[in-house]
């Protein structure tokens, strides 16, 4: 059996999430990987078969992406090229983290493929969703990848299709400490906004992982610096606190090291403002933007210490041994 995984590259959380999936794959069938995207600070600790450029979008500064850099920088032409291109009938099945082309692929020579993904959840009729999103952005979270099956990770289990964010070993394997300083990665931002706001607190002591820095700098109590994924952990791992963006990577591991979390969701970002959504419902305060209107909120999450009892399962072999069940009952189906 021959499987092909894609992986979009925007962020890092696909990345770090499919390094298990992928690894537990391997123990029932030749799995090849496909990527497309070019912003993420994480490496894949195997090799990539088909890197490729696809679809993405291109971080702002003022809490949103780059509108005209995310038009301009994409080719559709090239992206339908690396379609038609892929040659997808070789596999039995396709597995897409939030990675159009193989999607596409897929869909258009008739392989059977399944999304596997954050996005795919937010399609389920259980999930918590906010009253007021963009249209548009919920469109292309439902268009973006189709599929024949769409399996969702999210926070909590609503439904069989639903499973626990995987969680990467790098991040089990640490011994989480509560130390006197805070992580902070809002890639949307940019630095002099982030110094600006959280410069006021004085007191605290702030480490901002940025998308946007090419060297260290420190701006008083804000210690802002280039994105390593090795520094991160170990940020992480004895910061007293998170404030990050609500993307479901960054917000599973904090919620996974019980460190106390205060998200800013991406402005028009359908999957970022349902994530904020529902950790909401599990006490996690978020605020709509880094600006001085917010200076109170933070400083009253500053004061507090309360923690979200979160309790996540590793389902790794759970979430793989469902897909590939319900494959054979595909073809056992259509045969």
């Amino acid at each position: 059996m021959k499987i092909l995984y894609g992986i979009q590259c925007t962020g890092n959380g696909h990345i770090t999430r499919s390094i298990d999936l992928v690894n537990e794959l391997k123990k029932y069938a030749q799995v090849d990987v496909l990527t497309s995207g070019t912003h993420s600070e994480v490496s894949l600790p195997f090799g990539i078969k088909y890197p490729l450029k696809g679809l993405a979008y291109y971080f702002g500064r003022n809490g949103s992406f780059d509108v005209v850099r995310t038009l301009f920088s994409n080719n559709f032409f090239r992206f339908m090229k690396e379609v038609n291109d892929l040659p997808i009938e070789e596999y039995n099945l396709v597995i897409s983290d939030f990675e159009p082309i193989s999607s596409w692929s897929a869909r258009k020579k008739k392989v059977y493929s399944v999304a596997l993904s954050n996005q795919a959840s937010l399609v389920h009729p259980k999930v918590p969703k906010p009253k007021t999103v963009n249209p548009i952005s919920k469109w292309i979270i439902k268009s973006f990848c189709p599929s024949n099956a769409k399996y969702g990770l999210f926070y909590s289990k609503f439904d069989s299709s639903l499973f626990y964010p995987p969680i990467r070993k790098e991040v089990k394997d640490l011994t989480p400490t509560s130390g006197d300083y805070y992580v902070v990665y809002l890639p949307f931002y940019g630095d002099d906004r982030i110094v600006e706001i959280l410069g006021t607190f004085s007191n605290t002591t702030w480490k901002v992982f940025s998308k946007h820095a090419t060297t260290r700098k420190i701006y008083g109590n804000v210690d802002v610096r280039p994105i390593s994924d090795k520094t991160f952990l170990k940020a992480i791992e004895h910061c007293k606190g998170v404030l990050c963006s609500a993307g479901f990577g960054t917000t599973s591991e904090a919620l996974y090291l019980k460190k106390k979390l205060l998200v800013i969701p991406m402005k028009s970002q359908y999957e970022q403002l349902c994530n904020a959504h529902a950790l909401e419902q599990f006490g996690v305060p978020s605020i709509r933007s880094l600006n001085h209107s917010n200076l109170e909120r933070i400083g009253d999450w500053l004061a507090e210490d309360t923690i979200p009892e979160v309790h996540f399962r590793d389902e790794k072999r759970s979430i793989v041994q469902k897909i590939l069940t319900d494959y054979i009952s595909h073809v056992e189906t259509t045969a």
